[in-house]
């Protein structure tokens, strides 16, 4: 049967491959249209290659009926992959290729971006395209939000400010954030922090979203997947873009970037500045935030060089308390805020600075370095009247008279000032060869992360105890003395080996290997002296096949193994450590010996483990794209939020001996006529804890095997319908969210309700005549101004904003090629 069966596919294929045309073309510079010799044109999934000659002019002969994708690279250009149908006996194509100076040479980049029909990977990437028509002025979570499996919400409500993503329900502490190839996960508590690059949309170029284990290089293993952001490339024309906007709540942005053009044949000058206010949906939620991006860009006979510095200054009002849930649903009510003085605010500033280099040696090899340095620094004031002054160390023995027991004595007036100052160094080399079966890639990650941090009493009043000895006295101190200080260190040095290898013609292998070595280091604790130094050794493999059964159909299989590190706050949270022992001491979370001790080498919190498994199917024709997606992730270890919050609303979080994470997800995009496109996606997921056992504040242990887990929905679904033509672009798009729990006890009264809301975006763009270059813009979220709660931890929740308008209009000004 099987001898039979080999013998009709093979007399199938002898008879298909009678039928054969030739591809002729030539190739040309997408600026000036002259022609390009000696560009490298390959057949993807097949041992057929050539290069262009005179006249750019190239040809493919004896090439069997059917589709393929023809890839055109050639040093100093963009590489570019074009669809080809060959179905009659001569089929011509013209291929533009963009220089490289217009294009991102973050080659590193690309290692860690997957290619559809070839990466065995489940992703979906947001197109210029869009981000134009979609964005105005919220934040990167919000506009990821309508990719598959992704979720946001909104701490002040109206998606500017914090926000926060998930993928697969799974965290950002647990997503691989990238800019241009560059780590954005803080290095000590992996979280992102969106508002401190505000308005990057707006120098955006894509945005790939990965899902699944592996899926990046850098920064923290990815567990829930990767975001990989890739800046604009600045235009060979040089012009001027001016942009203005307003909508509800007080929102305004105002943005101007400027463009040199091409000077001297090889350099370019672009910047851009911008600044973001709201007064935010909820009370005291305003955000203020100004922004710029600025860069240079070279291009030499085998290299592309570009430099980037962007960041703001920013400030905002605190949001980071929920409320309850009744509140939450009631229109009168759910703008509260219970962060109440207007001096409670945060200013921050992160300035970036990215140098990308590549260097081609030849077609098949090329070099790529990433020089990057990051500071943060800044502050955020907020009310102390919920402590003692045990708390602030105003105690006799720090030479304070307290009249009475500090533990028992609270001041009304007092603000507290929390400072971090952040500083980062990193190195990211890498080599790859292309070969005639695939690429192999070789990289590393070198990075130094130092930081400082430090709280004191800012402002208080006569109440305030004096000091009677030491450096004060009286209440000098306030403003001054530091009642925490500390420094934080991470080193992380990473390799890793990328391999993607033709097996047959229609069959790709990938193989991923990382090793991974951080140390996490807190030292210079100012009052307790807790000192240690903790380092870790990960080995992350990644493997897929992926098979292209037909030119329309193709399924994938894929397995990693991740490792990821804990948070230095779970191992000692030491600006928390002077709290009352009566209200549960924070102690260091290392074994204790004998002699009460702590053994700093023996933690008791455990790196999380992850075995994932991910199969798919994917298909595309000329109107549709589908696809499915199966995961089975079967974590050990994985540290899960407890049901508690911390001062500052952050959940507390601790290892679970054993969870699992299966779903399946849906996509499809079609375009229905030439002016009108459908797309959808669709998770279902069941997020479950198989051995857990949660110990309340009285010790008592208590099995949470079987529960779902805490912020992780079972639903996820979006769909857009777009009409396109003639420079107007309006669509309608709707999300819906399924039930979550905000606890991992499963009560029925700590839960976010599934809701669904509609957004809309209509715009149009002036293409002939004087007003060629203005484009006005409609925004509407929440279309019918529907109450949700979008998100809750433990007993409190954030609502989202009711119906919200933004319009805007831009001009854009480009000099003659």
């Amino acid at each position: 049967m099987l001898f039979a069966l080999a013998a009709i596919t093979a007399l199938t294929t002898a008879a298909l491959a009678q039928q054969s045309g030739t591809i002729t073309g030539i190739v040309v510079d997408a600026e000036t249209d002259m022609p390009l010799t000696h560009c490298t044109l390959q057949i993807e999934a097949t041992t057929l290659g050539t290069v262009s000659e005179a006249e750019g002019k190239f040809i493919f002969e004896n090439v069997p009926f059917r589709k393929y994708t023809l890839v055109a690279s050639f040093i100093g250009y963009e590489r570019q992959r074009l669809r080809v149908e060959v179905q009659q006996p001569e089929t011509h194509v013209r291929i533009r290729l963009t220089p490289a100076i217009l294009t991102s040479p973050a080659v590193t980049v690309i290692a860690t971006r997957a290619v559809e029909r070839e990466t065995p990977a489940a992703f979906a990437t947001l197109a210029q395209k869009d981000i134009r028509t979609r964005y105005y002025a919220q934040d990167i979570p919000v506009l990821l939000s309508e990719l598959p499996s992704t979720n946001f919400y909104s701490e002040n409500g109206n998606g500017l400010g914090y926000n926060y993503l998930s993928i697969r329900g799974f965290d950002q502490r647990r997503i691989s954030v990238l800019i241009n190839g560059v780590p954005q996960n803080d290095p000590e508590d992996h979280n992102v922090y969106w508002i401190d690059f505000p308005d990057l949309l707006g120098n955006t170029g894509d945005v790939q979203v990965q899902r699944g284990a592996g899926s990046a290089f850098y920064g923290p293993p990815a567990i829930g997947g990767s975001v990989n952001l890739v800046t604009s490339a600045p235009s060979s024309r040089g012009g001027i873009a001016a942009y203005l906007g307003a909508g509800n709540y007080d929102t305004k942005k105002y943005s101007l970037a400027l463009n040199s053009g091409l000077l001297a044949q090889k350099y370019l000058l672009f910047g851009r500045v911008s600044r973001v206010q709201s007064d935010g949906y909820r009370e005291r939620a305003w955000i203020d935030l100004k922004s710029y991006f600025l860069g240079a860009a070279r291009a030499g006979k085998n290299s592309v060089t570009r430099l980037h510095f962007y960041g703001g200054p920013i400030k905002d009002h605190l949001a980071y308390y929920g409320i309850s849930k009744a509140r939450a649903l009631q229109r009168d009510m759910r703008k509260e805020n219970p962060i109440r003085r207007p001096d409670e605010i945060e200013s921050f500033n992160q300035p970036q600075l990215q140098l990308l280099h590549e260097y081609r040696l030849n077609e098949r090899v090329r070099f790529n370095n990433t020089l990057f340095a990051v500071r943060g620094y800044g502050f955020f004031d907020y009310d102390g009247a919920w402590a003692p002054m045990s708390y602030y160390r105003l105690t006799p023995e720090f030479g304070f008279a307290v009249n009475g027991n500090p533990e028992d004595v609270f001041v009304d007036s007092l603000l507290i000032r929390a400072y971090v100052d952040n500083r980062q160094l990193g190195w990211l080399p890498q080599v790859t060869w292309t070969h005639s079966r695939g690429e192999f890639t070789l990289g590393a990650e070198l990075r130094r992360h130092r930081s400082l941090h430090w709280g004191r009493i800012q402002e208080g009043d006569s109440a305030l105890p004096l000091a009677v000895a030491g450096e004060y006295s009286g209440r000098d101190y306030v403003g001054a003395r530091r009642h925490y200080q500390y420094r934080g260190a991470k080193d992380i040095i990473s390799s890793y080996a990328h391999a993607t290898f033709l097996l047959r013609p229609n069959v790709n292998a990938m193989f991923d290997l990382q090793y991974l070595h951080l140390r996490y280091r807190l030292y210079q604790e100012r009052f307790l002296g807790t000192e240690f130094t903790l380092p870790f050794h990960f080995l992350n493999p990644r493997l897929g096949v992926n098979y292209n059964a037909t030119a329309k159909l193709n399924v994938f299989a894929s397995f990693s193994r991740t490792h990821r590190e804990p948070r230095l706050k779970n191992f000692y949270d030491a600006a928390e450590a002077s709290t009352p022992a009566n209200w549960g001491a924070i102690a260091p979370q290392f074994e204790v010996r004998a002699d009460g001790s702590f053994n700093f080498d023996a933690p008791l919190v455990r790196p999380e483990k992850l075995n994932d498994y991910e199969l798919g199917l994917g298909y595309r024709n000329e109107r549709l794209h589908a696809a499915v997606n199966l995961y089975y992730m079967d974590f050990k270890d994985e540290i899960i939020k407890s049901g508690q919050l911390d001062r500052f609303g952050q959940p507390v979080t601790g290892n679970a001996e054993r969870t699992l994470h299966t779903g399946i997800e849906l996509l499809a995009n079609m375009q229905l006529t030439s002016a009108l496109r459908a797309s959808g996606n669709l998770m279902l997921a069941q997020n479950e804890l198989k051995d857990y056992v949660s110990y309340g504040s009285d010790g008592v242990a208590q099995n949470l095997a079987g529960n779902p887990i805490a912020g992780f929905p079972n639903v996820l679904a979006n769909g857009r319908l777009t009409f396109s033509h003639a420079g107007v672009v309006a669509s309608l798009a709707v999300q819906h969210v399924g039930k979550q729990y905000t606890d991992n006890y499963k009560n029925e009264q700590n839960t976010v309700a599934a809701y669904t809301v509609f957004h809309g975006d209509f715009g149009y763009e002036f293409q002939r005549g004087p007003l060629t270059g203005l484009s006005l813009q409609l925004h509407a979220q929440n279309l019918f101004d529907r109450l949700y709660i979008s998100h809750g931890e433990s007993e409190e929740f954030f609502p989202a904003a009711e119906r919200q308008v933004f319009m805007s209009v831009k001009y854009e000004f480009n000099s003659s090629p």
